[in-house]
């Protein structure tokens, strides 16, 4: 049996997200593909468009065949942490083949051979950069100059059209995801094979909606839709059985935007109030400078996008600024994660839902895996389960962080113990 994997958030799920699952499969003949997915809180740092268990069904009706949860530290992460977090998981497994992932570039060699650098931060690459940043020069920028120093100093005839490869590389969205997924799977030495395949349609900060949309024009085409002619906005932009459960969706929709995320700016605002009297920075991704802007800004406080607008800076961008606060809402503490990283990224692997067909590879991840597999919830209070303490920890923390998104935007409490695994 030959199992792909792929690191997703299905926020929401699209047209793209399946050519690259049906793609994927039928380029490496495989079987079963494992999704590891993002829970009710996603990366660029705000809720889910969707709870969690709705986007499982769309990806099941899809082409997945078993969704795993990404536990909210490595969700909410940089783009280092979330693939580090998410390959742990995977490789700890010990059952999957491929891990695949859709890259601007579409090329894996060259990918391949920037995350070497990398990762081994060769001294002509660390002393570029040191210069670049002492210069002034923004971290990407620096970055940048030093991959292509050691690139033309390593090989002085290489192409123009090449470099441009190697430029591009460190410039796309997820061309940045893909390098690291392949430094997370090379610092592991892991068995499992990265393979990318070349994104197709449009740039994802792109609102244009035809076939192959961003997820990002779908969010905008859906908060300017009335709810009750959804269907109508996106549906020629993902399969008809994922257009159909957002039209019947029962819940409020998550937005971060001024005018839909009333309840999320005054709970941020409350936690904000309450932290001010101590620093900022216990919280990840939180210097003592950013603590001291934040309280700066505090009695301007005027909602979660205005705020995040009105700190940003040069060398602060507003997608790490909407992380910080989604940290400081929910717990999200440096002395955590640092204690998750140290334990070579806490894991476990939490099953959202699973076709009844792929029974297979969920029987073989439990004769090769050395992380506990939670098939149901209530099992991970089980002696059998022996979740550590960390795990234990982290689940419970990840659980927390949706209990405020149902807080939120779900119309009752969810109690997660009592939700059936979702089986198609």
């Amino acid at each position: 049996m030959k199992t792909i994997a792929v690191i997703a958030e299905f926020n929401p799920f699209h047209n793209g997200h399946l050519h690259l699952i049906e793609q994927c499969k039928k380029d490496l003949e495989a079987d079963r593909c494992v999704i590891i997915m993002s829970g009710d809180f996603v990366q660029r740092g705000a809720p889910a468009l969707i709870d969690k268990f709705t986007r499982t069904k769309t990806a099941l009706l899809s082409g997945a065949d078993v969704c795993i949860e990404l536990p909210i530290y490595y969700a909410l992460g940089s783009a280092e942490y979330f693939a580090a977090g998410a390959v742990s998981i995977l490789d700890k497994l010990g059952c999957i083949d491929y891990l695949c992932f859709g890259s601007e570039c579409g090329e894996i060699k060259y990918l391949e051979k920037t995350a070497e650098i990398l990762n081994k931060e060769p001294e002509l690459f660390k002393s570029t950069l040191s210069a670049c940043l002492k210069s002034g020069q923004s971290f990407a920028s620096s970055r940048e100059k030093a991959v292509l120093t050691f690139i033309t100093n390593e090989d002085p005839s290489i192409s123009d059209e090449k470099l441009k490869e190697f430029k591009n590389i460190l410039s796309e969205p997820n061309n940045t995801l893909a390098l690291e997924y392949i430094k997370a799977l090379k610092k592991r030495n892991s068995k499992i094979v990265p393979y990318t395949i070349k994104r197709k349609g449009e740039h994802y900060k792109s609102e244009t909606l035809n076939e192959f949309s961003s997820a990002t024009a779908i969010r905008e085409a859906i908060l300017n839709s009335p709810k009750n002619n959804i269907v109508f906005s996106i549906k020629n932009t993902m399969p008809p059985v994922c257009a159909d459960l957002l039209q019947s969706y029962d819940s409020e929709f998550a937005f971060t935007t001024k005018e839909k995320s009333e309840k999320l700016d005054v709970l941020l605002q409350y936690k904000l109030i309450l932290c001010n009297n101590r620093t900022f920075s216990e919280y990840l991704d939180v210097s003592e400078d950013i603590s001291n802007k934040i309280s700066s800004y505090l009695d301007y406080y005027n909602g979660f996008d205005d705020f995040c607008t009105h700190l940003k800076s040069k060398n602060l961008a507003y997608s790490r600024l909407s992380r910080i606060c989604m940290h400081i809402l929910l717990d999200i503490k440096t002395q955590n994660m640092q204690e998750y990283k140290n334990d070579d990224y806490t894991s476990y692997a939490r099953i959202l839902g699973m076709k009844s067909s792929a029974s297979d590879v969920l029987k073989l991840a439990k004769k090769t895996s050395s992380i506990p597999i939670i098939n149901r919830l209530k099992d991970a209070d089980n002696k059998s389960c022996n979740l550590s303490y960390l795990q234990k920890r982290l689940l419970s923390e990840t659980l927390n962080s949706s209990k405020i998104y149902n807080l939120l935007y779900k119309k009752d409490q969810v109690n997660e113990y009592r939700i059936k695994q979702i089986i198609f």
